[in-house]
């Protein structure tokens, strides 16, 4: 296939995209990845999540690279016969990989979401459900666009409005965008800090805007591909805006792991590491085997009719200090107050197989 750019030849475009744009998002999670497994020596859920996200953007970027290579992008008339089935079913397979990609990416932040906010489980594992029966209904729909047995020929085949679907599909992925980027910044302006150190940590949440803004040019451009004529050299702009949608997803999953996002964590009250006997799939994160530091904490529940929960937690120094830079404003230097009543019960550490404890 020719591979010079011209006004009826855009497949190199979208070929070398796909292929940018994978490498960016890799880069994106091994520096992740590599972070947190340097301080930690362990990695939590919501790790394996983004790199199954990323396992699947490879593929999808291949589909693409794929699909590029057999015409997309091209002038319709230009493009072999031989190479349409090629073309078509790389497309459909780019669909499906695409859909658990970004999901995928979505469940890595709403992971690590979930960790971090203890007191609104529910709220939490509802929206978890929505994006997993979002992603399921998605797959079923692009695996039938068309009727059997080639579900894959959108340009022969019988098949529903695409276009119509595609747009439903983008237009709920941006509510959902939303709801990920309100819901943690709603608790962090509530959270009682310093307004810079609330600054940074609403500004990594609010930088799935990006995402956000992906898709509302998406949807612009796919907009102007439904009055065109051509159907494979049209879209090639739509493709393109779906692989930066998928780099974005991804990128922006791994911004609440950088450095000046966990001190702000740390300053808000909010624990980035195991309270003792907690098994949940909070425990353990942020936790260094081998570490001189000791973390112990309590969680106090409210009177009823009070659902807020507060944590106390008492520190000794340990690996989670490395990240203060010697500076004297640590996340114990950072009390959160507020005139409320409440029952507290503490139980000190066992030792020697026996337990002392104390009401107050």
């Amino acid at each position: 296939m020719p591979s010079k750019v011209t006004p009826t030849n855009l497949s190199p475009v979208v070929s070398i995209m796909a292929w940018l744009l994978m490498v960016i998002s890799a880069l994106a999670v091994f520096t992740r990845v590599g972070i947190k497994y340097v301080i930690s020596r362990q990695l939590s859920l919501d790790d394996g999540l983004i790199l199954v996200s990323l396992l699947f953007c490879i593929l999808q970027s291949v589909c693409v690279a794929n699909e590029a290579s057999n015409g997309f992008g091209m002038q319709r008339s230009l493009i072999p016969d031989s190479h349409l089935e090629p073309l078509l079913k790389s497309n459909y397979a780019a669909d499906m990989l695409y859909i658990c990609s970004i999901t995928f990416a979505k469940l890595s932040t709403l992971a690590f979401i979930t960790f971090l906010m203890q007191r609104t489980r529910k709220i939490e594992w509802g929206i978890i459900g929505i994006t997993v029966i979002w992603a399921i209904t998605a797959e079923f729909a692009v695996a039938f666009q068309c009727h059997l047995p080639q579900p894959w020929d959108w340009l022969e085949g019988r098949c529903f409005d695409r276009n119509a679907w595609w747009n439903y599909f983008d237009i709920s992925n941006l509510f959902l965008e939303l709801i990920i980027i309100i819901f943690p910044s709603l608790l962090m302006l509530q959270t009682q800090m310093h307004w810079k150190k609330k600054v940074i940590v609403l500004t990594c949440f609010l930088t799935r805007l990006a995402v956000i803004i992906s898709i509302v040019i998406g949807l612009v451009y796919r907009d102007r591909v439904s009055t065109e004529a051509d159907p494979t050299l049209a879209p090639w702009s739509v493709a393109v805006c779906m692989q930066i949608t998928q780099c974005a997803d991804i990128v922006v999953a791994c911004v609440p792991q950088l450095k000046p996002f966990l001190k702000g964590l740390e300053s808000s009250g909010l624990r980035l590491y195991k309270l003792q006997g907690e098994n949940s799939i909070r425990a353990g994160y942020y936790q260094s085997h081998g570490s001189r530091g000791k973390s112990v904490g309590q969680e106090l529940s409210g009177l009823r009719g009070v659902s807020n929960q507060t944590t106390v937690t008492a520190h000794s120094p340990g690996w989670q200090d490395q990240w203060n830079d010697g500076q004297s404003h640590t996340s114990q230097s950072h009390i959160i107050r507020e005139t409320r009543e409440w029952v507290v019960e503490e139980e000190p550490v066992r030792t020697d197989d026996s337990l002392a404890s104390s009401t107050s």
